[in-house]
C-alpha cells in the first residue's frame, strides 16, 4: 500500500480552519479563550490574527468569565488577580496582533491590569477605557511607553489628566483622536494644547463643557477638524462673583467664527444618534442604572470614535 501524501490533506484542512475562524468570529472574548482550551488544532485556530484586531471586552457574559453591570466590578483583590491572568492569557493568544482595546465600562482597572495588556499589545492604535479604576502616574507612564503607536483614546473620569496627558506628550504623539466621557474643562483643552498637537478629531458628546475649554482648542489646534458637541452643555462663568451663563448654538455664532463653527457637529433637527434611537433600551431592568452612560461612552456621531 503506497503511504498517503500529508499534503494531500492539507487544503481539507485549510479549508475546516477558515470555517472555525468564521465561527470563532461570532464569539466573545471569554468564549474563544474557552474553545482554545478544547484540543490543539482548535488553540491553533484561536491564535488566527483576525479574531484579535479588537479586542473586546465589552460583553463577557460568558460562565467562564463573568463581569457583572455594576460600578467598579471585579474590585476585590481575588477577583482583580483573575482579570489579570484572564488578559494575559487572551492576549498570549492574540501574539501582539492587537491594535484596539475595548475594556469592559464597568470593570474597576488597576496598574497591573493596563500594564499586562500594554506589555503585550505594542502595536495597539485605539484605547477604551472604562468608568472605575485606580491608575497611578507610575502605572499610565509605564503603559503610555508601550503604546507608542497610540492614535484614538477614549477617556473617563478614572484618569487622572495630569497623569495621562504628559504621559501621552512624552510617547505617544501619533495622537489624532479623543473622545472625552466626561465633563471638558479650561485644563482638559489647555492639556490637550500643549501634549497633542496633531489633535484631528474630538468628542465631547452629552457632556457639560467650558466655553472657553471649547474656544482654547477650536483656535490653537491647527490640525482639528471636528469637534462633536451634540447634547453637550456648554457653559462658563466669566467671574468668580458672577451667574453661570449657558450658550446655545446661536449664542456660539457670535463667539466664534465661521471656520471654527464648521469643525463643530451638533444636533439638528432631531438627527443625532440619541435622538434617532430613542432611549427604549435604558429602561431593561438589566441596564440600570447605568445603561445610559454606557451608551453614551460606546455611541458617537464621529464612526472612529464608536465601538
Amino acid at each position: 500500500m503506497k503511504k498517503r501524501n500529508s499534503g494531500a490533506t492539507s487544503p481539507i484542512n485549510h479549508l475546516c480552519d477558515e470555517i472555525l475562524v468564521g465561527i470563532f468570529m461570532l464569539l466573545n472574548v471569554a468564549d474563544i479563550a474557552a474553545v482554545s482550551l478544547v484540543c490543539k488544532s482548535w488553540n491553533r485556530v484561536c491564535r488566527e490574527p483576525s479574531l484579535w484586531r479588537k479586542l473586546d471586552l465589552t460583553s463577557l457574559g460568558s460562565p467562564y468569565f463573568y463581569i457583572p453591570n455594576t460600578r467598579e466590578a471585579l474590585r476585590d483583590k481575588r477577583s482583580s488577580t483573575r482579570v489579570t491572568q484572564f488578559l494575559k492569557y487572551v492576549l498570549s493568544l492574540s501574539n501582539g496582533n492587537t491594535s484596539c482595546i475595548v475594556f469592559n465600562y464597568y470593570i474597576y482597572l488597576t496598574d497591573v491590569h493596563l500594564i499586562s495588556a500594554a506589555e503585550r499589545t505594542q502595536n495597539l492604535k485605539r484605547l477604551i477605557l472604562p468608568i472605575t479604576g485606580s491608575l497611578t502616574r507610575r502605572g499610565i507612564n509605564a503603559a503610555m511607553r508601550c503604546w507608542r503607536g497610540l492614535e484614538s483614546i477614549t477617556l473617563t473620569s478614572m484618569v487622572k489628566h495630569n497623569f495621562l496627558f504628559p504621559a501621552i506628550g512624552k510617547y505617544c504623539r501619533n495622537i489624532t483622536e479623543v473622545k472625552f466621557t466626561c465633563g471638558f474643562l479650561e485644563n482638559h483643552a489647555d492639556a490637550l494644547v500643549k501634549y497633542t498637537p496633531n489633535l484631528r478629531i474630538l468628542s465631547i458628546r452629552y457632556v457639560i463643557v467650558s466655553m472657553k475649554g471649547l474656544c482654547t482648542v477650536l483656535n490653537s489646534l491647527q490640525r482639528l477638524e471636528m469637534v462633536n458637541i451634540c447634547h453637550s452643555v456648554i457653559m462658563d462663568k466669566p467671574h468668580p462673583r458672577s451667574e453661570v451663563s449657558v450658550y446655545g448654538i446661536g449664542d456660539l455664532r457670535s463667539h466664534l467664527d465661521i471656520s471654527c463653527m464648521r469643525k463643530l457637529i451638533f444636533c439638528q433637527g432631531r438627527r443625532c444618534l440619541r435622538c434617532r434611537n430613542g432611549h427604549e433600551d435604558n429602561n431593561s431592568p438589566s441596564r440600570q442604572p447605568y445603561g445610559h452612560f454606557e451608551d453614551i461612552w460606546r455611541e458617537d456621531e464621529i464612526i472612529t470614535l464608536a465601538h
